[in-house]
């Protein structure tokens, strides 16, 4: 492993200058999971609570330490971080800690990086889905998957995805149902109650979309994602 890419543009070794000098162990996702103790029961009560943070780490170093200031920003605004040696997929960075920098050569120092993510994998290189009909959208990874969908038309329209139906009264052309998010919006401004219905999610094998009456086309932002 020579580099990581943040943001899927900028390349640590050929844009930046440094070289992995420590690989990171990165952890599978793992479940938040809470035992209830109850009296009377045999065993306890076991409760899913969600997915919790990926947290690793790893050392680089760099050859040109002019440069630091340049580079340091780049890394701790990072939104996104792909290692070289799995470039199929991204992970959603939270926050990136980076330690001072220790020389080693007369021309080598190297740092520490701290990088904690959104729980999952998500794929790379997957265009928007675009639709103008109802049918099937065949599903990528191994776990759901919680997508942006933009919806067009005018009036109250339903969407029914996987059976579940999501009615929403479109005021302005589109409306936006970002379901990482938990809103939805048009433009910047929240439409929350103008959506009746729980926010979609997408299986990783296939998944039946149903435009209703007066929906013209929807445009899904999957974010596949393996754990």
């Amino acid at each position: 492993m020579k580099g990581f890419i943040l943001d899927g543009a900028i390349n640590s070794y050929t844009d930046l200058g440094l070289r992995i000098t420590l690989v990171p162990v990165i952890p599978s996702s793992q479940r938040v999971i809470e035992d209830l103790a109850i009296d009377g029961r045999e065993g306890t009560l076991t409760l899913f609570k969600g997915w919790e943070d990926i947290s690793f780490s790893f050392k680089a170093a760099i050859t040109n330490k002019t440069t630091w200031n340049i580079v340091l920003p780049q890394i701790l605004n990072a939104q996104t971080i792909t290692f070289t040696n799995e470039p199929t997929v991204h992970f959603k960075v939270k926050y990136i800690k980076v330690s001072g920098l220790t020389q080693l050569l007369s021309n080598l120092w190297e740092f520490e990086i701290e990088v904690t993510t959104a729980p999952f994998r998500y794929l790379n290189n997957f265009a928007t889905i675009n639709r103008t009909s109802s049918g099937t959208v065949q599903g990528y990874g191994n776990i759901y998957s919680l997508p942006k969908i933009t919806v067009y038309g005018i009036g109250s329209r339903t969407l029914t995805i996987n059976g579940k139906a999501i009615v929403l009264n479109i005021l302005n052309g589109y409306l936006i149902i970002d379901s990482e998010l938990k809103e939805c919006y048009y433009g910047n401004v929240a439409q929350n109650q103008n959506m009746t219905g729980d926010f979609p999610v997408l299986n990783p094998s296939s998944n039946q979309v149903t435009l209703g009456t007066g929906i013209t086309k929807v445009e899904i932002d999957a974010r596949w994602r393996m754990i």
